[in-house]
């Protein structure tokens, strides 16, 4: 027989079986919640499970009004034992951080977006979640304070 088709014969073996092995996709986590050492991750399907809220807003970093959505900041805050009276720090990939009071996600419906007008966000885009005020909503949140904790690409909250 000739080499070209033992070795044709024996990658068609190995294609067999490789795909007869089991296959177990998991899932990424894209976000840890850490409360004094307690520490909750989450998948983007976790988030997606969560209720979700909807922020049509503009901001400093988009050009028009654009909607997103995601699970409120509060809901995950409470799913995690953190309080309106504690500080969080808002950590992003790129080792960026800022701390912000809870306190905001209870008074306004801060939230998680991870939809951008119905699509996912990739990373080159602020995603995968990108932390959302409802500015347009409300005048007193459009000040460079409120801007600078639009936090994308966020991966990691902290309690304080």
């Amino acid at each position: 027989m000739p080499l070209k088709v033992k070795m044709l014969q024996l990658l068609i073996v190995l294609t067999l079986c490789l795909s007869a092995l089991p296959f177990t996709a998991t899932a990424q986590q894209i976000l840890s919640v850490e409360n004094h050492g307690n520490v909750t991750h989450y998948t983007f399907e976790d988030l997606l499970k969560l209720p979700q809220v909807e922020v049509t807003t503009s901001n400093d970093y988009v050009n028009e009004a654009t909607t997103f959505s995601g699970p409120t900041l509060r809901s995950v805050l409470e799913q995690n034992g953190i309080g309106e009276n504690d500080e969080i720090e808002l950590h992003a990939l790129n080792d960026f951080f800022i701390v912000a009071p809870a306190q905001d996600a209870y008074a306004y419906d801060v939230i998680l977006a991870i939809l951008k007008n119905g699509e996912k966000m990739s990373v080159r885009n602020k995603g995968p979640i990108w932390v959302i005020y409802p500015m347009s909503d409300y005048p007193e949140l459009r000040g460079d304070v409120y801007n600078g904790r639009l936090v994308w690409q966020l991966d990691q909250i902290i309690a304080q």
